[in-house]
């Protein structure tokens, strides 16, 4: 784990991964790096599946496939979306498609994307009709507006309504999925009030605010058992700058944010009390004793991995109060040196009241500070710095808690990891788990850099990988673009990546959900051509309107799969 130069330092994170891996023997393959050494069993926390949605009935049943249904492809470098033979896609949801009654568009850059049966609130599981939501993650000011430097005012107040979140309805008919006019289609951008809710609502550490406006920097997300959507903050500190001027607040962002999709009148909430860092996603279950459980990890070299647990308990038959489950609890850093769970209370824990800055000043008045810097009191109480964790989703049929860990250049890790863990007695409220390598990337597996994550009711994994931005580096001579890689998890192909898609240039592929029979794939194209010096130098027209050039981030919608089997 160290650099090609041999240079880079071991940090506390790669001398444990060296011990996992170590004791297994060298990793001549990926099958070799995911030895199976934690117990197989149903969790009995309750299945999720599609980012936190609850598994339909009899999805526990589904026979367990542990090979792909499709041929793997090799690496391309195509400015298409590649997928096996059998296998097809269209294009739904691109940037600046109008979608609401007033007009509003398509936001850009999507990220993470939610699959909400439109009949589910009475119990429904449609598969051909949803509301879903988009995240819109950031913004190419070549592509809005046109400019990348002096940015007018005008073209400011386009990036701040390109960004957030949208919700629209879909529905497949003819064999195609299409957007269709429903009241509940609408846009939350950096405009949008939002209120604060938990322990720093009203406080010092957000300026005193308890109405915020606007939600940025949407990554990845979540989904809660009651039917709504976690938009997770990431990257939000360099708007401050992008956008100086227009009264952005950073301390106003960074945070989870709750939005109703089924009801645009209930007013979406930033909660506080899941703490303030680079949010990637919030995967989210049950404890034993019925506690909402919230995985999230911050997306950032040498970066945490955190987890929430709920004061109130979920009822199934009561919304309104699950509404506010989010609102009050406890927030925890994982400690992967011995495997705990680690408390970030104030009032509980010695040592954030001892924490000090480089300055000598005591870091952490209230519980306020404590979370609106989560990552420092992280680091103050032994959380395990690990390499940068994006997404965090949790095992259907075993609950056990798998983690992307898309790399550390500060360590000469380009390739990453996945590791999993499992909570003590499989409860997802407990403070001790054990955890080991699931696979490596690099040339031996033939992925690297894996990103967001999403499990099919039978167990399998599916992973998009992130090899944006790394520079001069090693990845594009065996892994071509950006693409998605099926694992088993269990069976002799366990930990085995077999390539199933590959997005055109320059592009992520992010945000995979399925819909609940699993015969369409959902997944955001994002950034295509982001890498184009100029409008008269694109990389890519990957999804550009008839009659012109510029590329366009994009919801594209796969169909092929033969949907889910019962034993």
């Amino acid at each position: 784990m160290t650099s090609t130069d041999g240079k880079a330092p071991l940090s506390a994170w790669h001398r444990l991964l060296d011990t996992r891996l170590t004791r297994r023997g060298a990793l001549g393959t990926a099958a070799t790096a995911a030895a199976v050494t934690l117990p197989l069993t149903l969790g009995e926390a309750g299945a999720t599946a599609n980012n936190g949605a609850p598994v339909s009935a009899g999805a526990q049943e589904l026979d367990p496939r542990t090979v792909p249904t499709f041929r793997a492809i090799e690496p391309g470098n195509a400015d298409t979306l590649t997928l096996p033979a059998g296998y097809r896609w269209q294009v739904l949801a691109p940037w600046g498609e109008v979608f609401t009654e007033g007009g509003r568009e398509i936001g850009f850059n999507h990220d993470f994307v939610g699959f909400f049966p439109i009949d589910m609130l009475e119990g429904g599981v449609s598969s051909t009709d949803a509301l879903l939501t988009i995240n819109h993650e950031y913004v190419n000011p070549l592509f809005v507006g046109g400019n990348t430097e002096d940015r007018t005012p005008a073209q400011i107040e386009a990036e701040m309504r390109s960004v957030g979140v949208s919700v629209v309805r879909v529905r497949r008919e003819g064999g195609r999925w299409k957007i269709v006019a429903d009241p509940r289609n609408r846009r939350l951008d950096a405009f949008t009030e939002i209120e604060l809710t938990g322990p720093a609502r009203g406080s010092a550490a957000v300026g005193g605010a308890t109405v915020v406006r606007g939600t940025v920097g949407n990554c990845s997300g979540g989904q809660t058992p009651w039917g709504t959507l976690l938009t997770c903050e990431e990257n939000v500190d360099g708007y401050a700058k992008a956008w100086a001027g227009s009264g952005y607040e950073a301390t106003h962002q960074g945070w989870v944010t709750e939005i109703d999709p089924f009801d645009p009148a209930w007013r979406p909430r930033k909660r506080t009390a899941m703490g303030r860092f680079r949010h990637e996603n919030v995967a989210v279950t049950l404890a034993k004793d019925g506690r909402v459980v919230g995985y999230m990890g911050d997306d950032m070299q040498d970066s945490c991995v955190y987890k929430f647990v709920s004061r109130g308990r979920y009822d199934p038959a009561n919304r309104r109060a699950n509404l506010d489950l989010l609102t009050d609890g406890d927030l925890y850093v994982a400690n992967f040196g011995n495997g705990t769970w680690v408390l970030l209370d104030l009032e509980k824990n010695a040592k954030l009241r001892e924490a000090k800055g480089p300055d000598g000043k005591t870091l952490f008045a209230t519980q306020a500070n404590v979370l609106a810097d989560a990552r420092a009191a992280a680091l103050a109480v032994g959380g395990t710095p690990v390499d940068r964790p994006e997404d965090i989703e949790i095992h259907p049929r075993t609950g056990e808690v798998y983690v992307a860990l898309t790399n550390n250049t500060k360590h000469g890790n380009y390739f990453g990891q996945i590791v999993r863990f499992r909570e003590d007695e499989g409860d997802p409220a407990a403070r001790k788990f054990l955890w080991e390598v699931f696979a490596v990337g690099g040339p031996q597996s033939g992925f690297a850099s894996p990103d967001n994550l999403v499990f099919d009711p039978y167990g399998n994994l599916w992973m998009v990988t992130d090899n944006s931005d790394l520079g001069t580096n090693p990845i594009k001579a065996f892994h071509g673009h950006n693409a998605m890689f099926f694992f088993p998890t269990e069976g002799r192909n366990a930990g085995q990546a077999y390539r199933f898609a590959i997005g055109p240039r320059d592009a992520e592929l992010t945000g995979p959900v399925w819909s609940p029979d699993g015969r369409t794939l959902f997944l955001s194209v994002q950034h295509p051509g982001e890498d184009s010096e100029g409008l008269d130098k694109l990389t890519s027209t990957f999804a550009a309107r008839p009659g012109t050039n510029i590329p366009r981030p994009t919801l594209v919608a796969i169909e092929g799969f033969p949907g889910w089997r019962r034993a």
